[in-house]
């Protein structure tokens, strides 16, 4: 056992001296990352499968972006605790390491921090090109419908004489596959 002098010497870090968990640090940099650039190569092959009409490629895509956002969430919980860890608190937020660390920041931490933005900025342009991508997919699948059902384009409001509870009419176009007034 440690001698009580030992006991209540204060604990200093040598400004040379990583920060407190910094090999956790890095770790919980880089899976963050990994899960990422996962989740980023996922909407490409989402893309792909919507562009080639592959119905079941699109929807493992879907099951696969499920959970890759679950391992997303818990990979984010560790780098916040981390984060939180090696800056002694903070919000456990990527942008407090160069505040807190300052020159005890290592340039595999930095690194590896610049790459897990990279990550982020590249899943929120991906998620972007694919809600763009799926929104004129479905209307163009819903025009699709619309022609072979013939049914009209539905009216964009009450007509003249629409009260509360009227029915638009619907255009008589032809043989319907689906009563859509129901």
């Amino acid at each position: 056992m440690a001698s009580p002098s030992v006991l209540s010497m204060p604990m200093t870090a040598s400004p040379a001296a990583p920060a407190p968990g910094a090999g956790q640090l890095t770790r919980a940099l880089r899976d963050e990352h990994t899960v990422l650039e996962d989740l980023v190569s996922t909407l490409e092959r989402q893309r792909k499968a919507v562009a080639k009409d592959d119905i079941e490629s699109v929807n493992d895509s879907v099951f696969a972006a499920h959970r890759l956002l679950s391992a997303y969430r818990e990979a984010r919980s560790r780098r916040r605790s981390a984060v939180m860890l090696a800056c002694g608190g903070g919000e456990g937020s990527i942008d407090d390491l160069p505040r807190a660390l300052g020159h005890r920041m290592t340039d595999v931490e930095r690194t590896a921090s610049d790459d897990l933005r990279d990550a982020a900025r590249r899943l929120v342009d991906a998620v972007d090109v694919n809600r763009r991508l799926l929104q004129a997919a479905m209307s163009s699948g819903d025009a699709f419908f619309r022609l072979l059902t013939g049914v009209g384009a539905a009216p964009e409001g009450y007509g003249h004489g629409m009260g509360h509870g009227a029915r638009p009419a619907v255009a008589a176009a032809g043989a319907r596959l689906v009563d859509l007034r129901g």
